[in-house]
């Protein structure tokens, strides 16, 4: 039987190296002006420190849909956390959620009709959680002037 596919086990399964290519994509394609500068051993350092967190338990789960503009499916615009247990349940951004302890421990529900390969999900996952910021403080001070 396979692992419950969480985002701790695709950082167990594979090597920053291996998403690299995926994530450098992502990137260009989202941000192209600032990927000619983006400095990949940064986001070297914030995955090999998420390889060694400890996950915390969370009732919530990552939902992965597929874009509704009907062009490939972009992890960015359609990971969301909600509670698998309640079916009117709110999804919230990944890339606003905290601690990074549950999110690493969430299983992760991926729509039938996404076609991603499970590099390209960890790519995308690590997107969204650097999203705002490279430290899970760095993040809520930049939300916390969102709100005001």
């Amino acid at each position: 039987m396979m692992e419950q596919l969480t985002f701790k086990s695709l950082l167990t399964w594979f090597d920053f190296d291996d998403i690299l290519p995926d994530f450098k994509a992502l990137y260009q394609r989202n941000q192209p002006k600032q990927a000619q500068h983006a400095n990949w051993e940064t986001y070297r350092s914030i995955y090999q420190t998420l390889q060694k967190y400890d996950v915390s338990e969370s009732q919530y789960a990552i939902y992965l849909a597929s874009r509704w503009e009907g062009c490939s499916p972009m992890i960015d615009m359609n990971c969301s956390v909600y509670d698998p247990k309640d079916e009117d349940s709110n999804y919230y951004p990944v890339a606003s959620y905290s601690p990074w302890s549950a999110l690493l421990g969430m299983k992760i529900h991926i729509d039938e009709d996404v076609a991603i390969t499970l590099q390209e999900l960890t790519a995308g996952l690590l997107w969204e959680i650097t999203y705002y910021g490279e430290t899970e403080e760095k993040i809520q001070e930049h939300l916390g002037k969102l709100s005001k």
